[in-house]
């Protein structure tokens, strides 16, 4: 069985959405071990036009009010910056590395000494082989640290981003949790020339993800995916979620009696 669950917007995209997103995908997660996540700032975007967020000063004003109206909800954020570590902290359970500053060494040691559980994004560029190296970077810091690693794809080409399965094995040997990004892992370059994801093969990607011995899944969800402000072609529809994380459960419970996994 997928043991955590990594879901909520791409975007922090203003305070309502994002309460109310929360509070839904809390009342379908009852009982299983979930992380809200959202993006406080898209830093990355590919277009200086891009939107990015509303500001970190305000965004921790809404953690701190979500926390408060949902009791024991845990969240996680990427992080761009060393100064922006500590503020986290005070209301972040686990931080996010984002895929293009996975080996950012700064970045990753100084959120080593202010967070227990650091997820770190597979660049789409690195091999199997050397993203292992960032856990001593986490460890050297934090020997108690639950380094975490999220599989994003490997790019082919230039145009599209392919899911290696078959280093599942290797993560496991080296991080304490590797979890599968279902929605990034999509992106491919379209016909209009800019690059965009796929909801649908999406799902389909959550469904293996237990079969091929994840430990968790990374979904990004949102009430009107079209209007998202990021990414909105590959993130799942919300009120769809329920639906779809049942199914990959069903296919868990089969694969876990005839194989037993555990």
């Amino acid at each position: 069985m997928i043991k955590t669950w990594i879901l909520g917007p791409c975007s922090l995209e203003n305070e309502k959405m994002y309460l109310e997103t929360g509070k839904y995908l809390s009342e379908i997660m009852k009982g299983k071990n979930w992380v809200y996540k959202a993006s406080f700032d898209k830093a990355n975007r590919s277009s200086i036009d891009g939107k990015r967020g509303i500001g970190l000063k305000k965004t921790l004003d809404i953690f701190k009010k979500i926390k408060k109206q949902i009791p024991n909800i845990k969240l996680t954020t990427d992080i761009h910056e060393v100064w922006q570590v500590e503020q986290l902290s005070e209301v972040i359970d686990i931080i996010q590395i984002p895929a293009f500053l996975c080996r950012q060494t700064d970045l990753i040691v100084e959120c080593a000494r202010h967070f227990n559980f650091i997820n770190i994004k597979k660049g789409q560029w690195m091999s199997p082989q050397n993203m292992v190296k960032g856990v001593d970077k986490i460890r050297n810091v934090n020997p108690d640290a639950q380094a975490w690693l999220t599989e994003r794809g490997t790019q082919f080409g230039y145009t599209q981003l392919i899911v290696d399965f078959g280093s599942v094995n290797l993560f496991r040997q080296h991080f304490d949790a590797v979890i599968f990004d279902i929605t990034h892992s999509t992106q491919r370059l379209k016909p209009n020339g800019r690059t965009g994801g796929d909801s649908k093969l999406a799902e389909k990607y959550l469904l293996v993800a237990d079969i091929f011995g994840y430990d968790g899944v990374f979904a990004e969800a949102h009430p009107n995916p079209p209007l998202a402000y990021s990414d909105g072609d590959s993130q799942l529809k919300l009120d769809k979620v329920k639906e779809i994380i049942n199914k990959a459960e069903d296919i868990s419970k089969i694969i876990n009696i005839k194989y037993n996994y555990e």
